[in-house]
């Protein structure tokens, strides 16, 4: 079985989303994966950061083959990007930007074997329409994990294409119970709920000797893990900061936004990305896990993966009240203000792991391996496809 998947982040990156767990699932399947992200545009070529030099590697290498071959990674470059500046917010430039490629983007799957593919998977950022129109298929996968229209910076025809794709996929997956409302007022003929995850054993087993970065910082630790983007509440870390002076904060995943407030702040400590394999050794070397995200639109959108695996390492977690972390039913603590943060995180402190076998429940009954039996088991329902595991609960 063939499976284009088109994502975020190009493979090997810090930052580790759903769509990296179910393609790792593909390939112990025994499919073959074709991994795209982009696309780049020339621009890219003189104003680059690091996964933007990441895609550059795997175009000018026309590809990398990964995981004894199975996997094949790329990245094509476009003349005609999809972006949110006059003209190349068009729809047109969304359609056709797989058609402008260098090389052509069709020729480079062909070349590697995937000149059609069982299963297309698209991310929320692909580019979905081009890629329903480009690439032969039988079952096309629509992963709505973002509000992509609340976003500053998506082009304001966004909202009509993705309405098309809902229409047009053969099932959008909806992280958020929000995205699996919009899925449906959007049009689609098929929606399943399936939220994330994560791997407990990789969590629970960790290395006990702490990082070398961490030596001399003192307890209680609490750590920020994933990207320091729109969503992080900056200006709410300071002040817990402050309230709090005998906590140092630990912020671990690469700097997109203005982090400004945090500076000349003693107890806050941006240690930037690591590799994803070295977050066990994080989380077992900290006291408690933070989801300081701002409350919009746009997080109420966002099914937070980090608390699955903040707890898949027994830490307490303490986060804002966004509409999925307190729906969810997670054993966290959720707090609005400073003052709620800071309360919370002195109460974790306190029970110490009075609450870890019951964190360590909840993440083992919500695991990748669970949401991709029931995937497989709603792939096989649309009819005549791949054979179903056996699903197991959403948790």
């Amino acid at each position: 079985m063939r499976i284009l998947m088109w994502e975020s982040f190009a493979p090997g990156g810090p930052i580790r989303v759903g769509g990296h767990h179910y393609a790792e699932r593909f390939l112990r399947s025994g499919g073959r994966v074709a991994w795209c992200v982009g696309p780049l545009s020339p621009v890219n070529l003189v104003k680059t950061n690091a996964e933007t030099r990441a895609r550059l590697g795997l175009w000018r290498r026309g590809g990398d083959r990964l995981h004894d071959g199975r996997m094949f990674a790329y990245a094509p470059l476009t003349l005609l990007p999809y972006r949110p500046y006059p003209l190349f917010d068009r729809p047109f430039m969304h359609r056709l930007t797989l058609r402008a490629t260098l090389p052509r983007f069709r020729g480079v799957l062909a070349r590697a074997g995937f000149g059609r593919a069982e299963i297309l998977w698209m991310s929320t950022g692909s580019p979905f329409l081009a890629l329903l129109d480009e690439v032969q298929h039988d079952v096309s996968i629509y992963r709505m994990s973002d509000d992509t229209t609340a976003f500053p910076d998506t082009p304001a025809s966004f909202a009509a294409l993705e309405k098309e794709v809902c229409g047009r996929a053969d099932l959008v997956l909806a992280t958020a119970h929000s995205l699996q409302t919009r899925a449906r007022e959007l049009g689609a003929r098929r929606v399943l709920y399936l939220p994330n995850a994560c791997d407990p054993a990789a969590f629970e087993s960790g290395p006990l000797e702490q990082p070398a970065d961490l030596g001399g910082t003192p307890r209680p630790r609490a750590l920020y893990v994933g990207a320091l983007d729109h969503w992080f509440d900056a200006a709410l870390v300071a002040e817990v900061a402050r309230l709090l002076p005998a906590w140092p904060f630990l912020l671990l995943g690469p700097a997109r936004a203005d982090l400004g407030l945090l500076r000349g702040l003693g107890n806050v400590r941006n240690l930037g990305p690591r590799p994803y394999r070295d977050l066990p050794a994080y989380l077992r070397a900290s006291d408690a896990g933070i989801v300081p995200f701002v409350l919009n639109p746009l997080t109420d959108a966002i099914h937070p993966l980090k608390v699955y695996e903040y707890c898949a390492a027994g830490l307490p977690v303490v986060a804002t009240p966004m509409r999925e972390t307190a729906a969810m039913g997670a054993p966290i603590l959720l707090a609005g203000t400073p003052g709620e943060f800071a309360a919370a995180l002195e109460q974790a402190r306190r029970e110490g792991t009075k609450r870890r076998a019951e964190r360590l429940d909840y993440a083992r009954r919500n695991t990748w391996d669970q949401r991709f039996a029931a995937l497989r088991a709603e792939i096989a329902a649309i009819g005549g496809r791949p054979p179903a595991a056996t699903a197991g609960g959403l948790g």
